[in-house]
């Protein structure tokens, strides 16, 4: 079946850790069968995802865009193909840094009536809440008025449900974009201890070949910017990087300047900037050597010109007698 839509806007990284809803939303567009495996497995053993996911457009939540200034929210309306060959639409809906709100099961009812009274289509809606507080809202909206009653659930998630040590050793590697969705808020004020885990999950996510290097790339961007760190310790971390990526060729390849996250940006900077100075340095020695060379030569051309012995010339300057002669017959 056919469904007329708009294409969204590239969503970049151009944001810092206050475009976390930005962030979200392009990460779960990038790793978006992660996402859905990590979340509902029993889901995603539905969708057949060797089609195309369609990602609609934000203008769908346009018309409760008023309600949500001051808040922080990430959205998404992804179209897929179930292995039947179904259509199905899924609502993803990400709150960031939010409070016990008690509106929220009613904001998400407002979601699903909406684009189910403008597309008539099937939904499946999931919220995630990132918040590190304790998280007591009701999981459905519920109303009853005078006989008329509606009870509406979703599948409702929340990152801080999972431990560290389980998200450390998870497979799927969306569970790192949720373990650097707690560490962010474990980590605020300490500056040492965000870095020392940016640094372990970096690393080994580039040895990890089970990994696509595309999807390492995603994460990559996620936690530079979700989590960043004071120049120093930016710096350090890309010269930590550098030497890794410079073993594997295929990392050279992936992580160019023009779509390499920060801490990699970076150290192919320093190691451009490495590289400029020992061509320097290389370049000035060998200027060094044919100026010395040239030096010697001219010398021995104006002491051949007045008679000097070959011997005495060979003696003074070490050159070999034979390349001696030679520059005297060619002067003859």
């Amino acid at each position: 079946m056919a469904v007329a839509w708009v294409r969204e806007e590239e969503v970049t990284y151009d944001g810092g850790s206050s475009d976390q809803d930005g962030l979200w939303k392009k990460v779960i567009g990038d790793l978006f069968e992660d996402f859905v495996l990590f979340f509902s497995p029993e889901l995603h053993a539905q969708i057949d995802f060797e089609q195309s996911t369609d990602f609609l457009d934000k203008e769908l939540f346009q018309e409760i865009a008023d309600e949500k200034k001051g808040r922080r929210f990430a959205d998404r309306l992804a179209k897929v193909r179930l292995k039947n060959g179904e259509e199905q639409w899924i609502l993803i809906h990400i709150e960031v840094q939010s409070k016990n709100e008690s509106d929220f099961p009613e904001r998400m009812f407002r979601y699903f009536y909406r684009i189910y009274d403008r597309y008539q289509e099937k939904i499946v809606a999931i919220a995630v809440h990132t918040s590190p507080y304790k998280n007591t809202i009701p999981k459905r909206f519920t109303y009853n008025y005078l006989g008329t009653e509606l009870n509406y659930s979703y599948r409702n998630y929340r990152t801080e449900a999972y431990s560290n040590d389980e998200l450390e050793r998870s497979e799927n590697i969306f569970s790192k974009i949720v373990l650097a969705a707690k560490v962010f808020h474990q980590t605020r004020d300490e500056a040492h201890q965000r870095y020392l885990f940016k640094s372990k999950l970096m690393r080994e996510l580039i040895r990890n070949q089970n990994y696509s290097r595309t999807a390492v790339q995603a994460v990559f961007h996620f936690i530079d910017y979700l989590l960043q760190l004071p120049e120093a310790y930016t710096k350090q971390l890309s010269n930590e990087i550098r030497p890794i990526i410079r073993e594997e060729t295929e990392l050279m390849e992936l992580y160019n300047k023009e779509n390499a996250s920060p801490t990699i940006k970076n150290a192919f900077d320093l190691e451009w900037e490495k590289g400029v100075q020992q061509g320097l340095e290389q370049g000035l020695e060998q200027g060094l050597e044919q100026g010395l060379e040239q030096g010697v030569k001219k010398v021995v051309v104006e002491m051949l010109r007045k008679g000097t012995p070959v011997d005495f010339i060979a003696e003074v300057t070490q050159l070999e007698k034979e390349e001696i002669e030679k520059m005297r017959e060619m002067l003859q």
